[in-house]
């Protein structure tokens, strides 16, 4: 077990000793000496036994890299993020008297919690955008979630895509490679569909699958026909407020002279936002469950029966947590200054 804190120096345990062979009590030493008790019994324990102030030699190799090395290591690291692990060793050995090795460097910089990650995508923002994002963000930051943002009902369209498009792993042993349950099927075809999809406070709404390209004249009819059994659903008294992004389609002419016929309440939304849109959460879910049943999959219709069977099950407490978790967002976005952020 190592050791819990600082050694006591040579005049400590020589004032402590001298104190002890005077007849002072411990209890008195420690008031004197103003050391912790735990230490000062034990140093004093130590010293009757042996009769000896100075520690017994230990074994084992004394430590090579030393605290300070570690952070050298560390603003090296951050300096140079994108450099290999030897172009790290290198640079980190022309700053120090003794060179490590790659591995040591490696084993240093893992147990301090750095490890090579692939990069995020970032969004770019135009500057115009992320002042409308911390404006929108600013005007919304003490809207409660019971108060408001349970009344939302957000929306937006994905564009899902199942084939053998990406890299699949398996779990498996030497030797397994060409089991049947190792290998890929034979080739599949690409089948994708456009959805169209709200959830709420209270559970899911409508999702439909969109055919073709999505127009004026075609998002109208998505919102007539998919919307309105959401609203008489889970809001009866018609205290709600429909969310959708600033796509072209979503901000025409015909769609805002629906909106004010129909009486559609609608709320302002910034640009290039998708980190405050929780229903991209939902998508990801989506695309992640679908992953997992593609062979079940072999035509358009069989994707859109996955769809709806994993979009049904998404449950009420999952999507409360993501209605919880907008002040959070909120917060983070004035806090990155209109930036892209992690949700």
């Amino acid at each position: 077990m190592g050791r819990k804190g600082k050694e006591l120096t040579s005049d400590q345990k020589s004032r402590l000793a001298a104190l002890n062979d005077a007849g002072y009590r411990k209890s008195e030493i420690v008031k004197l000496t103003g050391i912790k008790q735990s230490t000062v019994y034990s140093f004093l324990k130590r010293y009757e036994h042996r009769g000896d102030i100075e520690n017994i030699r230990r074994t084992g190799r004394p430590k090579s890299f030393h605290d300070r090395d570690m952070r050298k290591l560390s603003r090296c690291v951050k300096k140079h993020r994108r450099k290999s692990l030897s172009e790290i060793t290198n640079i980190f050995n022309e700053s120090i008297d003794r060179p490590f090795s790659k591995r040591t460097v490696e084993r240093k910089l893992h147990s301090d919690g750095f490890h090579k990650r692939s990069v995020k995508k970032k969004i770019r923002i135009r500057e115009v955008n992320k002042k409308k994002r911390v404006a929108y963000c600013r005007g919304n930051l003490h809207k409660t979630v019971n108060a408001h943002w349970s009344k939302v009902i957000f929306s937006d369209e994905c564009k899902v895509v199942i084939g053998q498009d990406s890299r699949v792993s398996v779990w498996r042993k030497v030797g397994e490679e060409w089991l049947t349950d190792c290998i890929c099927p034979p080739s599949q075809r690409k089948y994708s569909l456009m959805i169209w999809g709200c959830i709420t406070y209270h559970g899911v709404g409508t999702i439909t699958v969109v055919e073709g390209n999505i127009n004026a004249l075609k998002y109208i009819e998505i919102i007539d026909n998919n919307l309105w059994p959401v609203v008489v659903r889970h809001f009866p008294d018609d205290n709600y407020v429909f969310q959708d992004d600033n796509a072209p389609v979503h901000r025409a002419r015909s769609v805002q002279d629906f909106r004010r016929e129909t009486g559609l309440k609608s709320m302002n939304w910034p640009a290039q936002s998708p980190d405050l849109n929780i229903i991209e959460n939902c998508w990801w879910v989506l695309k992640r469950e679908l992953q997992k049943r593609t062979q079940n999959i072999n035509n358009t219709k069989d994707l859109e029966r996955e769809i709806r069977d994993i979009w049904d099950k998404l449950t009420v407490t999952y999507l409360k947590s993501l209605y919880n978790s907008i002040p959070r967002r909120i917060l983070r976005v004035m806090r990155n200054k209109g930036n892209i952020t992690k949700y």
